[in-house]
Formats: C-alpha cells, structure tokens, sequence
C-alpha cells in the first residue's frame, strides 16, 4: 500500500517478478490474488444482473477489472489484463448475448498529474488470446491471426516499452 510499482520494483524485486509470471494467481503478502476477489465477486456480479436499473460501481481497478470481465463474458485468466483507464466512465449495456459497451472520458491523461500508480506496460498489456484473435507469442510480439502476413505488429523491446502499430484495433481502443 502507497507504493509506486516502480518502488515495488526496486525494494521488493523477487514480489514484483513473481506478480508479472502470473497476475492472476499472485497475492501480495497478506493480501488478495485476482483469483481471490474473483471469487469474493462472483455473487455480488450475479445479484448485479438480476437488477434492471441502472446500477453505478465506482471501486478500484482491479475490481472494475474483474467485473468487466465478468459482465463482457471473457475467461477469468484475462481479467487481470483488461484496460480500465483511471478517469474513464465505462457504461455495460446488457443485451442478448453480452453487453454493449461505451466509454466517456472524464480528465485527458496528460492533464493528470503521474501519481506512479499506472501498470508497469507489460502487466497491463493483454498478455493472452482474445475474442479478436489476437495472440502473444513467446517473443514478446503481438500478431493478429486475421492478419496472415503479420504486417501489423507490436513489439516488446525487452526494456518495458512496447511499440504499437498505428492501425492496431485492440491496444489503440478508445481512451484517454
């Protein structure tokens, strides 16, 4: 608590090398994994889809992550992994099959002051297949499979920045 993933990073190494192998399973010491919450959630999600009015959640990330998840019927393993930009208003519609999403954002990123609390690049990237058919090979570089020729491409340079590719749908999505 109150610690920037940078400093995690320098005074707890081995904690923070084990979150980024696996983030869904990892718990702090004395703290909960996103297995843990998931778990914890699951009746407060299905309570929350009997309503039918409009319902607000405003919580941490993670749980919003979690939940999003949940309501956009993705695998569990992918929850830890969903972009849900701080100062951002994501509003779920439900419908037959999943749920019809729209964002507003609410304070431009740059107009925010870097508090340190953002993801380290690698954690928040979607590290996993997708319903888009977007997957992560074991070199750090992202393909889309309806993309035969691979010609548009994301790279990991192995320092912690990844390089998108200006047409990329998925990690250029709408957001502050």
């Amino acid at each position: 608590d109150g610690m920037t993933y940078k400093e995690i990073e320098q005074v707890f190494p081995e904690e923070f090398q084990r979150r980024q192998d696996d983030k869904l399973a990892y718990r702090y010491p004395r703290g909960e994994s996103y297995m843990d919450v998931t778990l914890r959630l699951e009746p407060l999600a299905q309570e929350m889809e009997r309503i039918r009015e409009p319902v607000l959640v405003i919580a941490h990330q993670g749980i919003l992550r979690i939940l999003y998840a949940y309501f956009m019927g993705l695998d569990r393993k992918d929850a830890p992994y969903v972009s849900i930009p701080l100062n951002n208003v994501i509003e779920l519609t439900p419908h037959a099959y999943g749920c019809h999403e729209s964002r507003s954002c609410l304070m431009h990123k740059l107009e925010m002051e870097n508090d340190g609390q953002d993801e380290p690049p690698i954690t928040s990237m979607p590290m996993i297949t997708t319903k888009n058919n977007r997957f992560y090979n074991s070199n750090k570089t992202a393909y889309n499979s309806s993309d035969p020729d691979n010609t548009n491409k994301n790279k990991y340079d192995g320092n912690s920045n990844i390089h998108v590719a200006a047409n990329d749908p998925i990690m250029n999505a709408p957001s502050c």
